[in-house]
């Protein structure tokens, strides 16, 4: 956007008629933490409220702000001091409106309107005539915690004033929450027809022979409302049509281009996007009307996607219980094609390199495939994020196995590709995962919000204290090590890949003596090095076999939920059977035996004295097993 306002003021020098600039203000001028000497603040924060600089330079240590552009941007935060900011306003230098015949304010903002502890942080933008005596409401802000948002008001109420200041007020109510961020502030004078077109959509992997939908995002700049677009999609190839529409002065709408994308052959393509025509007229200012590259490629067969889901956490939060169930529940109920990974902060099982690269905001956090970041944890919303990603189309299918003997172990990650590629920038790496992690020193110790039923029932944490002791814990999922470094291992996936073609990495990996090579698994990943994305992963035990390929045990359980007994019927096969019911803590609250086991089997376990909640059921014999949620009311 900021380019686009430099091209904009230098053709307005050159006495172009479109969008006239009344004021802009991009932040790329101040130097160290000064916010520019034209526009003034009112604050009652102890760490002097808003400052200049870059997203990372104003990130607090709670919460990163997303980069917009890479420049610099104004804001204030909590900087981990919760320093109860109150009304804090950034105040913009005077506005002339005396002569303008319409204007609108455009800003870009980052408010993630964040709720801590029952303490909402709040967000607004207020208008003066008489230059900051008196304020009115503008705009109140919604939070998003998915990036910026790209804003506009009209000014039409306030033409004819010579005396206008606009300022961002931030409340964070006396809470320890994420903060208020500023860019790209323009005052403008529309013309009539001017579109920008801030966004393509197109899906990124197809099969072939499939029509893909190109969807436009764009914002109407002018002062008409838009009912028509012209729009060309180009691939060496010119695909033109007109779309109808409706879009009113300042508002963005997503159009469809009417030609669908389709390719009867594997193929990689980069598309060209241009409006050319709003409303049956050139647009004066052609500065923002293209998307360059666009890139789609298809592919000969699909692949089975596994979801990796990477949940922060650590034994000092006590909210962090809550990720261990919703982990534990995940992979009982998706054991094929769900990942679980628990990153932990800050205590003794935390690996720094995982941890930094993971970069979660609050805790618990997760991070889906490394696409859907800085997310919420619960059960709810881990089968949410399982069912929008698990049918994904991936160039790949990934595999793992691993050989060797004692504690060193070799571990071959493969990826077979369904497509081509002239330029790929892929990597192969492994997470090292460990199950049945215990401790017995006081960082083990698991801090714990559910106790005593404080905050609703939690997989049994609610009948747990807190801290819950070393003793009685048992971490699963936790990530142990990162074989190929956070963003996997460099000049492990060529970058000319034809369809079909396999390629594989092998990685050595020595067990520590403290670890459990049987409760240990390789978690085989290939990232786009573009985006960052986990695109796709498999998982095997460090025993040799993938932990997908183990025999299983057919069971049913009943009644589910249970209260005094529950039944457990499976079919045997020879051999000494066990049946155990763990918490999600992992404690075993119930077991029994079934010895020379050989058919149909039917065994009451008692229950009695067990606490409400969920629970885990395993049938076990000879290496194979088989989990069931079990619910005891």
């Amino acid at each position: 956007m900021k380019k686009s306002l430099l091209t904009l003021s230098a053709v307005l020098a050159a006495g172009v008629s479109f969008s006239q600039i009344i004021i802009s203000e991009n932040f790329n001028g101040t130097t160290g933490t000064a916010i520019p000497a034209t526009w003034t603040q009112v604050t009652s924060a102890t760490d002097g409220g808003y400052k200049s600089g870059t997203n990372t330079g104003l990130s607090s240590s709670n919460f990163a702000v997303p980069s917009l552009d890479g420049s610099r941007i104004v804001g204030t935060n909590d900087d981990g001091c919760n320093c109860n900011k109150a009304n804090e306003r950034l105040i913009s230098p005077v506005i002339d409106l005396s002569s303008a015949t319409s204007a609108v304010l455009d800003v870009n903002v980052f408010f993630a309107g964040g709720t801590y502890q029952s303490i909402t942080e709040t967000a607004k933008i207020d208008i003066s005539i008489d230059g900051g005596t008196t304020w009115t409401l503008l705009s109140n802000l919604t939070g998003v915690t998915t990036g910026w948002q790209d804003l506009s008001f009209s000014l039409a109420s306030y033409l004819g004033n010579n005396n206008v200041k606009i300022s961002f007020v931030y409340n964070d109510n006396g809470g320890w929450l994420f903060g208020f961020f500023v860019d790209n502030f323009v005052v403008r004078q529309p013309s009539p027809d001017d579109i920008k077109l801030t966004d393509v959509s197109l899906n990124r992997y197809s099969m072939t022979n499939t029509n893909n939908t190109l969807g436009l995002t764009v914002k109407n700049n002018g002062s008409n409302p838009i009912t028509s677009i012209t729009v060309d999609w180009n691939d060496g190839t010119s695909h033109s049509a007109t779309m109808s529409c409706n879009i009113a002065a300042g508002a963005t709408s997503t159009v469809n281009h009417s030609t669908a994308v389709n390719y009867a052959t594997v193929i990689e393509e980069s598309i060209d996007v241009t409006i050319t025509q709003v409303n049956g007229n050139v647009d004066p200012n052609t500065s923002d009307n293209a998307y360059a590259d666009k890139l789609i490629n298809t592919l000969s067969a699909l692949e089975d996607k596994s979801v990796v889901i990477e949940e922060g956490t650590g034994t000092w939060c006590g909210w962090c219980p809550r990720g261990a169930v919703a982990m534990d529940y995940m992979t009982t109920t998706y054991p094929n094609d769900f990942i679980g990974i628990a990153v932990h902060n800050g205590d003794p099982m935390t690996v720094t390199e995982y941890d930094n690269g993971a970069n979660f905001s609050g805790f618990p956090g997760s991070n889906v495939d490394r696409a859907l970041l800085d997310q919420s944890v619960s059960q709810s919303n881990f089968e949410a994020y399982y069912n929008s990603r698990k049918d994904l189309v991936v160039p790949a299918g990934v595999s793992v196995s691993t050989s060797g003997s004692g504690n060193n172990v070799s571990i071959q990650a493969s990826a077979t590709f369904r497509t081509v590629f002239a330029a790929a920038n892929y990597r192969l790496g492994v997470i090292i995962v460990e199950d049945g992690v215990t401790g017995t020193s006081s960082g083990y110790n698991q801090t714990n919000y559910y106790a005593n039923n404080a905050n609703g029932v939690m997989g049994g944490f609610e009948s747990l204290p807190s801290p819950v002791p070393a003793a009685q814990m048992v971490y699963n999922h936790v990530g142990r090590a990162l074989l190929g470094g956070y963003d996997g291992q460099t000049g492990s996936v060529p970058t000319t890949i034809t369809d079909g073609q396999t390629v594989s990495y092998t990685f050595n990996y020595t067990v520590p003596s403290t670890s459990n090579k049987a409760n240990m698994h390789a978690v085989a990943v290939l990232i786009d090095q573009t985006t960052g994305e986990i695109i796709n992963a498999a998982e095997g035990s460090l025993s040799g076999a993938s932990i997908y390929e183990v025999e299983t045990i057919g069971m049913e359980v009943y009644p589910n939920p249970a209260s005094a007994v529950v039944n457990v019927k499976f079919e045997g096969k020879g051999g000494e059977y066990t049946i155990a019911v763990t918490d999600l803590a992992g404690r075993q609250v119930a077991f029994t035996s079934v010895a020379n086991a050989n058919g149909s089997q039917l065994v009451a376990l008692p229950i009695n004295g067990l606490s409400a909640g969920n629970y885990l059921i395993t049938v076990a014999n000879n290496g194979a097993s088989y989990t069931q949620n079990l619910m005891i009311k």
